[in-house]
C-alpha cells in the first residue's frame, strides 16, 4: 500500500485523545441510599459490567473515527488487483449473514418461552446478539475472508516496479498512422485527436522520463530520448502512410525496444530497473489494422514481460459516416483501338451514410486535365442505392487508337469525412491491331477461325480487332514470320520439316504459335512426327479417337491460374457455357515432358485438350479437337462447341494470351512490388518515374535485366516511367490505388483484443480522463479514498448511536410483571 499524503499519518497520535479524556474524566460512582429497592443492589454487579463494556465500545468507536479520518486524508492506495468479491463469495457471505440472523431469531424465541423476567430476557438477548455477531464474523472470515486474502495476496506480492508517481517513466507512444485515421469528425482527423492526446499526456510524465515514438510506417523504429520537446515535435510531424504495418507489429516493436532498453540500463547500472515501463497505443481500433492470427505472438510475449503496461487509447467515432469505392477491376488492361474496356468498382457505405451515392468518371489528358466523360460509352454519372450487399457499377470506355495509354479516375460526386477512398485511378493501354497469320491446306480450313477473330461485317464497319491473313501451306515459305504476332496452323496435314525449323526459330525469338489438329483426319505422321516437329510441338499427334459415351465429353480446367483458364474460372456464366459444350472426337498425343496441360476432357483417360509448351522466349498452344465446322468430317468433332458463344471467348482469350495482352498489368495496389517488362529492342540505362503530385525520381536499368522492379509505390494516383536516354524512346504508364481494407471502420472488440494481447494485459480508454485514471491505477494502484470515506461515515453514525444508547434511561418494567426473580 502507498500513501499520497504520507505526512498526515502524524495525525494518528490524535487517537490517544479519547483515551486520555476517558481516564481523566471517568465518572465516579455515586452512593444513593435507597433501602426500599434492594433489587438494585442485587443487579449492581451486572449493571456496572454492562456499563464498562459500553464505555469501552464507545471509546473504541471514537478512536477508530479519528484513525479513519487521518487515513482518509492521507489517501492510501493499494497495488492493482481484483479486490472486489466474486459472485460466489457474495453468495457465501449472504448465506453466513442469513444463518447468523436465523440462529439469533431461533434462540430468541426459545428464550422468550423460558424466561418471564424482563431483565433476564434482555441479558440473554444481548448475549445471543453478541454470539450471533461474533459467530457470523468468524464464519465469514473463514469461508470468505481467508480465500479472498489468499487470492489478493497472490496478485499483489512480488511488486514488479516501484509504485510512486515520482518514478520516471520509459514510454513508447505508438501511433496508428494508417489511412483510416484520416476520418474527420468535428473538424479534426483521428490522427490529430490522437496527437493532441499524446502531447497532453507527454506533459504529465514525471521528470527524467524517456519517450520513444513508433508509427505504422514499415521503417519506423522506436528510439528512446530524454528530450521531450523533440518528442513533441515528432508528434506534430506525424503523417498517415499508404503502406501501414499491422498494430501487432507496432506493439511487437515497442515491446522489443522496451526489453532491449531495460536490459541495457540494468547491465550499465548493475541494479534493478529504475523506470516504470509503459506502451501507449493511439488508434481508431479499426479491425483491419489488427492481425487476429497474432503472428507476432504478443500474448506469450506480454506474459513473459509482466512488468510492462499497455494502454490502448481508442479515438474512433461512434456510428461513422463513410461511403467508399473499392475493388476496381478492368476486364482487360490492354485493348485495340475501338474496343471497349469495362471498368467496375464496388460501392460500400456505413449504416450512418446516405442511402444513395453518385459516381462520376473522368478521363485525364496528356496535359493532366480531367475531362468528364471523355471517351465513355453512355452516361459518365451513375447513381447507386444501398440495399443489401454493396452494389457494383460498371463504366464502358472506348479505346482511342491515337493514344498508347489512357488514364482516368472514378470518384464519388459528394465528399465525405474520409476522402482517401472516394477516388479510384485506372490506366489501360491501347495496342496496335495484332497481326495473325492463318495457315491451312486451303482457305476453307482457316475461314471459320478468321471470321471468329475478325468478323467481316465488323471489318466493313471499320472495327478491327485482329488483322488476319490467310494463306495455304504452299505460300508459307514466302512469308516473313517476324512481322506477325501469332501464327496459327489449322488442318495443315503435311508441313515440310523446313516449316518446323522456321517456326522453331520464330517461337524461340519471342513469337507465338497456335495449332489445332481436329477436323483433319489424315494428318501425316511422317510430317508431324519428325524430330524438328518434336522439338517444337507440345505433343505429337498419334491417332484421332471418338468418345463412345453419349452424349459426349466436356472440358475441365486443369490450370485455373493460367490466363486462358482464369477468364473462365472468374466468370461463372462462361464456365457454365464451357461445361455445356460437348466433344465427340479428339486426337491423342505423345506429350512432351515439358508440356503443361491447361484443359482436359472428362473421360476416364483425362485426355489433354489444350496444351502449352515454352520454346525459347516464345510459347506454343495446341488444341486437340476441331476449330471449324466447314468440312463434312469437322462436324463430327465438336459441333456444339464451335457453334456456342463460348468458342468465341475461348479463341479471343487464347489470342490475348499469345499476343501478351492478357498478361499486361497496369493497375496495382499501393505498397505492392511492381515489375514492368521492357522489350529487348527498347533497353536503356536510365529512367525517370513521374509520380502523383508532380514528383519524379530517377532510376537505373541494368544492362542484363529484362524488367524494372519498383518497390516504393507509396501514393495513389497515375505514374509514368520514361527512358532518360536520348537514343531510346520508351514509355510505360500505370496506376496505383490505396489498400481496400483501409476503408473498414469496424472497431475491434475487447474479446478480440484479449485473444491477441491476453486477459488483463491492457487497459482500453477513450478520453484523457480515462487515461489518467488507468495510468494512476497502473502506477500507484487502487485508491481506497471512496471506501474509507464510506467507512468514516459509518463509524460516525455508530458513534452517535452508541453515545445515545449509552445515556438512554433504563426501560420501565412492564405492568403485571414482578421485578423480582421468580
Amino acid at each position: 500500500m502507498t500513501l499520497i499524503n504520507a505526512s498526515l499519518l502524524a495525525g494518528l497520535a490524535l487517537a490517544a485523545v479519547p483515551i486520555v479524556l476517558h481516564l481523566m474524566m471517568r465518572a465516579k460512582p455515586k452512593k444513593i441510599e435507597f433501602p426500599a429497592l434492594k433489587l438494585l443492589q442485587t443487579r449492581q454487579t451486572a449493571n456496572s459490567r454492562r456499563m464498562r463494556v459500553r464505555h469501552l465500545l464507545l471509546l473504541l468507536l471514537r478512536a477508530l473515527l479519528i484513525i479513519t479520518a487521518v487515513i482518509v486524508l492521507a489517501r492510501p492506495s493499494l497495488p492493482a488487483a481484483q479486490y472486489g468479491l466474486r459472485w460466489y463469495e457474495w453468495l457465501i457471505l449472504l448465506c453466513v449473514a442469513a444463518g447468523a440472523f436465523g440462529l439469533y431469531r431461533w434462540r430468541s424465541r426459545q428464550a422468550e418461552q423460558q424466561e418471564r423476567a424482563a431483565h433476564v430476557l434482555r441479558e440473554r438477548r444481548d448475549r445471543l446478539r453478541s454470539f450471533a455477531a461474533v459467530g457470523g464474523v468468524l464464519a465469514a472470515a473463514v469461508l470468505v475472508g481467508l480465500p479472498w486474502g489468499y487470492r489478493v495476496y497472490g496478485e499483489v506480492t512480488a511488486p514488479r516496479s516501484p509504485l510512486s508517481p515520482d518514478v520516471p517513466v520509459a514510454a513508447v507512444f505508438a501511433f496508428d498512422t494508417s489511412l483510416s485515421m484520416t476520418y474527420k469528425h468535428e473538424g479534426s482527423t483521428r490522427l490529430e485527436v490522437a496527437s493532441e492526446m499524446g502531447k497532453t499526456h507527454l506533459s504529465a510524465l514525471p521528470g527524467g522520463s524517456l519517450v520513444a515514438v513508433a508509427t505504422s510506417k514499415p521503417d519506423s523504429e522506436p528510439l528512446f530520448q530524454a528530450d521531450l520537446a523533440g518528442v513533441r515535435s515528432r508528434i506534430d510531424d506525424l503523417r498517415t502512410t499508404s503502406t501501414p504495418v499491422t498494430m501487432n507489429r507496432i506493439i511487437r516493436g515497442a515491446i522489443d525496444a522496451q526489453v532491449e532498453d531495460r536490459q541495457q540500463r540494468m547491465e550499465e547500472t548493475g541494479t534493478t530497473d529504475q523506470f516504470i515501463r509503459e506502451i501507449y497505443v493511439f488508434s481508431d481500433m479499426s479491425i483491419a489494422a489488427w492481425d487476429e492470427t497474432d503472428e507476432s505472438d504478443l500474448k506469450n510475449l506480454l506474459t513473459s514481460h509482466d512488468w510492462l503496461r499497455i494502454y490502448l487509447i481508442d479515438v474512433s467515432v461512434d456510428n461513422p459516416n463513410n461511403t467508399s469505392l473499392s475493388a476496381l477491376t478492368l476486364d482487360r488492361e490492354a485493348i485495340v483501338g475501338g474496343q471497349d474496356v469495362q471498368i467496375s468498382t464496388t460501392v460500400s457505405a456505413t449504416p450512418a451514410a446516405p442511402t444513395t451515392a453518385t459516381l462520376e468518371i473522368f478521363m485525364v489528358s496528356d496535359d493532366g486535365d480531367a475531362v468528364a466523360g471523355g471517351s465513355v460509352r453512355g452516361t459518365p454519372r451513375q447513381t447507386v442505392q444501398f440495399q443489401g450487399s454493396p452494389p457494383v457499377k460498371t463504366f464502358s470506355i472506348i479505346g482511342d487508337a491515337s493514344q498508347p495509354f489512357q488514364r482516368g479516375y472514378v470518384r464519388l460526386a459528394s465528399p465525405d469525412p474520409m476522402p482517401f477512398d472516394d477516388t479510384l485511378y485506372f490506366t489501360f493501354g491501347v495496342t496496335p491491331v495484332p497481326r495473325i497469320l492463318l495457315v491451312g491446306d486451303g482457305d476453307l480450313d482457316t475461314w471459320f477461325v478468321k471470321n471468329a477473330l475478325q468478323p467481316e461485317l465488323a471489318e466493313r464497319r471499320g472495327t478491327v480487332w485482329y488483322r488476319c491473313k490467310t494463306i495455304t501451306g504452299g505460300a508459307f515459305a514466302q512469308e516473313t514470320l517476324a512481322q506477325y504476332d501469332v501464327i496459327c496452323l489449322h488442318n495443315w496435314t503435311r508441313p515440310d520439316p523446313d516449316v518446323w525449323v522456321e517456326l522453331n526459330n520464330y517461337v524461340s525469338n519471342g513469337g507465338s504459335l497456335f495449332l489445332s489438329t481436329g477436323g483433319a483426319e489424315q494428318l501425316s505422321a511422317a510430317h508431324w512426327g519428325t524430330p524438328e516437329a518434336e522439338a517444337l510441338l507440345p505433343g505429337v499427334p498419334l491417332v484421332p479417337v471418338p468418345f463412345r459415351q453419349e452424349p459426349g465429353r466436356q472440358l475441365n480446367l486443369t490450370a485455373d491460374s493460367h490466363p486462358v483458364c482464369r477468364a473462365f474460372a472468374d466468370d461463372p456464366e462462361a464456365l457454365t457455357a464451357l461445361s455445356q459444350a460437348l466433344f465427340d472426337k479428339c486426337w491423342t498425343f505423345d506429350v512432351a515432358a515439358d508440356t503443361r496441360v491447361l484443359m482436359s476432357y472428362n473421360d476416364r483417360f483425362r485426355r489433354p485438350a489444350l496444351l502449352e509448351r515454352s520454346v525459347g522466349s516464345g510459347r506454343v498452344l495446341m488444341f486437340s479437337s476441331a476449330m471449324d465446322n466447314n468440312g463434312p468430317t469437322s462436324r463430327l468433332w465438336n459441333e456444339s462447341f464451335i457453334n456456342n458463344w463460348v468458342f468465341l471467348m475461348f479463341l479471343d482469350q487464347t489470342m490475348q494470351y499469345l499476343t501478351g495482352v492478357s498478361e499486361i498489368k497496369r493497375n496495382f495496389t499501393v505498397g505492392d512490388p511492381i515489375e514492368l517488362s521492357v522489350p529487348a529492342g527498347k533497353r536503356f540505362s536510365n529512367y525517370l518515374l513521374k509520380r502523383p503530385g508532380l514528383r519524379q525520381t530517377p532510376g537505373r536499368f541494368g544492362i542484363d535485366e529484362q524488367s524494372i522492379l519498383l518497390t516504393d509505390i507509396d501514393q495513389a494516383g497515375h505514374y509514368e516511367l520514361r527512358s532518360a536516354d536520348e537514343d531510346v524512346a520508351f514509355t510505360m504508364e500505370f496506376a496505383a490505388n490505396e489498400i481496400d481494407g483501409e476503408s473498414e471502420l469496424l472497431v475491434i472488440t475487447d474479446e478480440e483484443l484479449k485473444a491477441v494481447l491476453g486477459e488483463e494485459r491492457f487497459s482500453r480508454v477513450e478520453d484523457p480522463e480515462q487515461l489518467d485514471r488507468a495510468v494512476n491505477l497502473g502506477r500507484i494502484g487502487i485508491e481506497v479514498f471512496p471506501v474509507l470515506m464510506g467507512l468514516l461515515i459509518i463509524l460516525f453514525c455508530l458513534e452517535h448511536l452508541m453515545a445515545n444508547y449509552f445515556y438512554d434511561d433504563e426501560p420501565e418494567p412492564e405492568s403485571g410483571r414482578s421485578l423480582a426473580t421468580p
